[in-house]
């Protein structure tokens, strides 16, 4: 009898960490996610996600990962419309190279105002994508053709980016948590092969990807 309690509270808790991620939260408004008044005065920019809100995405993303098999640790970091990183974080084991690669992916999506993996679907070529390799880079920004990075969009309005490196789902766990902050968001572009994203969720068992 205690075993059949001990598997029930088990298989409870499995389905409550499933259901809460099945859920998207309500539509966000720019009134909640961007630097209050007071911030855009001085700033002279409102338009900007406010750091509550970037704090709530990081986390978002870092407990969907958590929960996922494999064990695999990813960086993350939100950037503000302008580039500067309004919050980031590293789970414990992520290579350098999974920093350096999220951070692009949010600096592509900024630049190209779409995700990394539609940038990497678009210049599906080595010439296509030879001839783009420093575009942005005077701006601080990137091109870098792999997915994991997606913009930060409300009310038709850009307030930012985000970026997701190191794992092998970096697309849709930065999608998920843009769902459980902000409410509903636009369906993703596929994953190219090899991208890791919500369109290759049958990836998420194999190698690490960056």
């Amino acid at each position: 009898m205690k075993r059949i309690v001990v598997i029930a509270a088990a298989i409870a808790a499995v389905t409550i960490a499933t259901s809460g991620w099945a859920q998207v939260g309500p539509p966000a408004t720019l009134a909640k996610v961007t630097v209050s008044n007071d911030v855009a005065k001085r700033t002279l920019n409102k338009m900007a996600i406010n750091a509550d809100t970037a704090r709530a995405i990081v986390d978002a993303c870092v407990e969907w990962q958590k929960q996922q098999p494999g064990n695999v640790s990813i960086a993350i970091f939100v950037l503000d419309p302008m580039g500067n990183i309004v919050d980031g974080h590293q789970m414990d084991g992520v290579f350098p190279i999974g920093n350096e690669t999220a951070l692009l992916k949010a600096k592509t999506a900024l630049y190209a105002r779409t995700s990394s993996a539609a940038v990497a679907q678009r210049f599906n070529s080595v010439e296509g994508r030879v001839i783009r390799l420093d575009l942005g880079k005077e701006q601080g920004l990137a091109y870098y053709f792999v997915s994991g990075g997606l913009p930060i969009v409300v009310e038709d309005q850009l307030i930012g980016a985000v970026g997701v490196g190191g794992g092998n789902a970096d697309e849709e766990c930065a999608y998920r948590a843009m769902q459980k902050v902000l409410g509903p968001q636009p369906p993703l572009a596929t994953a190219p092969a090899g991208g890791g994203g919500a369109g290759a969720r049958g990836g998420r068992g194999g190698a690490q990807r960056q």
